[in-house]
């Protein structure tokens, strides 16, 4: 088979192919041979039939239609793995001759078709970006020892008042819709916490107030985001209060410390919390900082994404979107009635952040080209067997699924992708955030008053200063004051 790039505008190319009139019979005697498998012919069982009997039936122009229309898009893939390549769309494929095609001759037809383009790739290494001063300040250590105190706090009857926000109650909760029991919704003895968030606002709200043994009826207009029929419909809440609790929480004693942890001091648990926090924080840190390195380097290359790439992107984060739904027991179509969004808003909305993931995956694929990265064999099955480990799964037995589904290279590609990502991360150059000066704001804002003044003075006006002017400067006297004696002590 012969293949030439006849003609390239921007991201459409069109090919030249020729298949020889060997490949095109064979083409052909495959299909007749399929055809006679398929044939029920009298006098035959089903498949038995002689391919000369079937092709005496059915014809050779018949027979080589159907061949070439069958092997087509195995000519065209290998025409554009001959080129290198990368189509996005489906080709427009049109025979060269209009006449029927002749079994002994070649066959030549030109395809049209959208490829993914070219990146153009701008810095890539030694971009500079801010990288956060992580600190973890006293406050967010005290927040942490309260919520362990929460976790390990006690619930303590109480009978002696009503209901307070932050309380405990045991519940029997009834449900109707037009008089009719809503099952799902309903429970008996069911315990939460008052201002906890785990039952609808109304019922929180009614709840405060009310004593043990007390019994209240209202309405409560549910979510949109509720699956089903009650997505917004107003039902009745019949709330029991059973028993009232209330939390106590247990003192900050090095005691606690050692029965709740393996430190035995508060101390060594605040400095253990404030290693974790730290830890957490810089995660984070080093986390935005490869995200603000890659989107510096994608912001660098230049791409020119067609219309057809970018949607299909948009229609796989959709696809995503659905699947999150549903993981939440919603739809999408439950999503666009809450919402009154159309599908084909949700896709537009998506378009920018699809453009940039494509955008973003075009230049890892040009860096790891231009750098030489790659993966070798060893590296995808150190990646199957981390995959197995975490799904739980035979590593044999997940390879061979993925080599049957054509997914190895794929993986490849992503461990190629993060190379990309690790190499760009690591010749960044981290900037951190700019320190304010505050004596050089002082002077500059000592400055503009000056300037203020001076253009004052030599104007024609004799009009005395007015009180806001006075006012700046004694501000900046007292700031500068303040300086003083700070720079003294």
């Amino acid at each position: 088979m012969k293949t030439t790039l006849s003609e390239r505008d921007g991201n459409t190319v069109k090919l030249a192919v020729e298949v020889s009139s060997d490949e095109l019979r064979e083409a052909f005697d495959n299909r007749l041979k399929q055809l006679a498998r398929e044939a029920h012919l009298p006098g035959f069982r089903p498949g038995k039939a002689p391919a000369a009997m079937v092709r005496q039936r059915l014809g050779d122009e018949s027979i080589l239609i159907d061949a070439i229309e069958e092997s087509m898009s195995g000519w065209f893939a290998e025409a554009v793995t001959e080129l290198g390549l990368d189509p996005v769309d489906r080709p427009d494929i049109e025979l060269d001759d209009e006449e029927i095609p002749e079994l002994d001759k070649p066959l030549s037809f030109k395809a049209t078709v959208t490829v993914m383009p070219e990146v153009v790739l701008g810095d890539y290494k030694g971009v500079k970006v801010a990288k956060d001063r992580v600190e973890v300040e006293d406050s967010e250590v005290d927040t942490q020892m309260e919520r362990l105190r929460n976790e390990f706090a006690e619930l303590r009857p109480v009978s002696d008042r009503v209901v307070q926000k932050g309380d405990f109650i045991a519940a029997d909760l009834r449900v109707t819709l037009d008089g009719e029991p809503v099952e799902d919704l309903e429970a008996n003895d069911f315990l939460f916490e008052v201002g906890g968030g785990r039952v609808f606002d109304e019922v929180e709200e009614q709840a405060v107030g009310m004593n043990a043994e007390e019994e209240k009826t209202f309405p409560v207009t549910l979510p949109d985001a509720m699956p089903g029929e009650l997505a917004g419909k107003t039902v009745e809440f019949t709330l029991k209060v059973k028993e009232i609790k209330e939390k106590e929480l247990p003192p900050l004693t090095d005691k606690w410390s050692s029965e709740i942890s393996e430190f035995p001091t508060l101390l060594e648990l605040r400095q253990e919390i404030r290693s974790k926090i730290q830890e957490g924080k810089e995660r984070a840190a080093e986390q935005r900082f490869t995200a603000m390195a890659l989107q510096a380097a994608t912001d660098n290359a230049e791409v020119d994404l067609p219309d057809v790439v970018v949607r299909g992107q948009a229609e796989e984060m959709l696809a995503d979107f659905r699947r999150s739904l549903e993981s939440q027991g919603g739809t999408l179509d439950g999503y666009v009635d809450a919402t009154g969004v159309s599908v084909e808003q949700i896709l537009e909305e998506m378009k920018p952040q699809a453009a940039n993931n494509v955008k973003t995956s075009l230049m890892l694929d040009a860096v790891a080209k231009a750098e030489g990265l790659e993966a070798d064999d060893e590296e995808v099955t150190a990646m199957i067997g981390q995959m197995a480990a975490a799904t739980r799964s035979d590593a044999k037995s997940l390879e061979s699924r993925l080599r049957k589904s054509g997914r190895i290279e794929a993986l490849r590609e992503q461990i190629v992708r993060d190379k990309a990502v690790e190499f760009i991360t690591k010749n960044a150059e981290a900037e951190e955030p700019p320190l304010i000066d505050f004596a050089a704001s002082v002077e500059a804002f000592k400055e503009e008053v000056a300037a203020a003044e001076a253009a004052a003075g030599e104007s024609e006006s004799e009009t005395p200063a007015e009180p806001e002017a006075s006012a700046a400067a004694e501000d900046v006297e007292a700031v500068a004051e303040a300086e003083n004696v700070t720079e003294d002590s």
